[in-house]
């Protein structure tokens, strides 16, 4: 900020300046990123990049093909045309400069759709880039060299141009229909699912019901529905979002890795509308678990939230120290149905430090706007966390970890905890972050004591809690519900042009 505002000082008060800084002064207030402008201008030495002696150059013309390529990745050509009002060789800058930014950081601001976002920012290297580019007349490569790396966005891009060419097609709602029936409501049903990659081959009534069946149960899988082969009201419902609207899906999935700097030699991430987690070593995923994330209940809303952090620790047969929220939420109403619930699940519960008799307290005269006691649930077969916990520090006092109730893992949708995420694959997850010295039977045997005990990792390792609802699995495109309704806000902020 300050050599930004020494730059500016000292061409505002040379008495010798160059045409380019004249006119970027006498425009200061009309550009979008004045400071830039003139970084970048200072750079190229003051030369002229668009029009010299009246005439285009060639990165006019670079720039104009760029323009027609940006629709695929979400964004508008229409607004990264010159503005009106503008020198034409400093307003195309201006523009440029507008579209490197919003590619390479993203058009809106993540917060304004996630609370207390606290994802690490990408060093910025947009003027340095398009030094090079210009430099070496490569402008053209503008979409490869700002946009986010990962094989995941380039993949979401290329569905892009299909699912572009696809929002021409009619897509009517297709009508429920009986187990039994056939005829045009499944020919249709088969000609959407040959449309949209699920069906190799539309044969018209000739189409086997087998064939039916297996397109079914890949289109149902891409979604996150319970793969059945059957056309049930919820599959039905997916096929009837056209291919219009699952693009603007992908637009702002494409948005979203945009905000993200995820270059790690370890990492854990978890994707929440997915209900999975992956560990990732140099970007390529060693494991795989099925996740159990925060509620989407209307009258119980407990999300998981987006975050960034770091695992420090792990802990083996944890005790788990009950938030009062959930205390009072969920515990409470169950001790005052039964008194021993609290026993017989193995909890304690303190007063002031002291632990009392759960049968002597008249639970009865406790609500959420009075409750004060701690409850602690000890380490054991029963616990909640299970025998594993992994910890990082975040402000919303969530975390990893197993759990007892492995039956919900077999839910397709699972979205059943507080906030946490209750991980499938404890431990090999574990096993992963201690590294080299662990294997199965050393950790298996520390468990098997009952001690509480916490093993801190050699190295932190990052984990991710994000929010994707279109993504790459296999080769194939998928798509997941809008679990908390980020995505809503996050269209809502994109159609009201709000910026960072």
């Amino acid at each position: 900020m300050a050599v930004a505002l020494y730059l500016f000082l000292l061409f505002l008060y040379s008495d010798s300046l160059h045409a380019l800084e004249k006119g970027i002064r006498e425009n200061w207030h009309k550009l979008s990123h004045p400071h830039k402008v003139y970084e970048l201008y200072r750079l190229l030495g003051f030369k002229c990049v668009w029009f010299c002696q009246g005439a285009p150059t060639e990165h006019l013309r670079s720039f104009q093909e760029v323009l027609k390529e940006v629709v695929h990745h979400g964004l508008n050509p229409q607004d990264y045309l010159p503005r009106e009002g503008l020198e034409p060789e400093l307003a195309y800058t201006d523009a440029l400069l507008k579209l490197s930014y919003d590619l390479y950081y993203g058009r809106l601001e993540p917060s304004k759709v996630y609370k207390n976002w606290n994802l690490p920012k990408k060093p910025d290297r947009v003027l340095q880039t398009l030094h090079a580019l210009l430099r070496e007349h490569r402008l053209t490569e503008l979409l490869r060299e700002l946009s986010p790396r990962s094989s995941d966005y380039w993949f979401l891009v290329e569905q892009a141009k299909t699912l572009r060419e696809l929002s021409h097609v009619e897509w009517k709602p297709i009508r429920e229909t009986r187990r039994d029936e056939t005829g045009p409501c499944l020919q249709e049903v088969a000609y959407r699912l040959f449309l949209l990659g699920d069906l190799e081959e539309y044969r018209g009534a000739d189409l086997s019901t087998w064939e039916l069946q297996e397109a079914l149960k890949r289109f149902q899988q891409r979604h996150g529905l319970p793969v059945s082969g059957q056309l049930d009201k919820k599959t039905l419902g997916e096929l009837n979002v056209s291919p219009a609207q699952r693009l603007q899906q992908v637009y702002l999935n494409l948005e979203k890795h945009r905000w993200l700097s995820t270059e790690h030699k370890k990492a854990v991430v978890v994707n929440i509308p997915s209900f999975e987690l992956f560990y990732l070593e140099r970007g390529v995923p060693l494991l795989h678990s099925k996740v159990i994330v925060g509620r989407n209940y209307r009258t119980d809303f407990r999300p998981t939230p987006v975050l960034y952090s770091k695992i420090e620790s792990i802990s083996l047969n944890p005790k788990w120290y009950v938030p009062l929220s959930i205390s009072t939420k969920d515990i409470l109403p169950k001790v005052q149905k039964d008194p021993n619930y609290l026993k017989r699940r193995g909890f304690k519960v303190f007063y002031m430090g002291e632990e009392v008799d759960p049968l002597q307290v008249d639970w009865s005269s406790y609500s959420q706007k009075n409750f004060p006691f701690l409850l602690v649930q000890e380490a054991g077969q029963r616990n909640s966390l299970g025998r594993i916990k992994f910890n990082f520090p975040n402000p919303f006092a969530v975390y990893l970890h197993d759990t007892p109730d492995k039956h919900l893992f077999n839910h397709t949708k699972r979205a059943f905890s507080s906030g946490c995420i209750r991980v499938e694959k404890a431990k090999e997850l574990a096993l992963r972050l201690l590294g080299e010295g662990w294997d199965q039977k050393r950790l298996d045997n520390l468990i098997k004591t009952g001690q509480t005990q916490s093993i801190k990792l050699n190295e932190a390792v990052p984990v991710y809690l994000l929010y994707f609802t279109a993504f790459e699995r296999d080769g194939r495109l998928h798509f997941r519900e809008d679990l908390y309704g980020y995505d809503t806000i996050l269209s809502r902020l994109v159609s009201s042009g709000g910026g960072r």
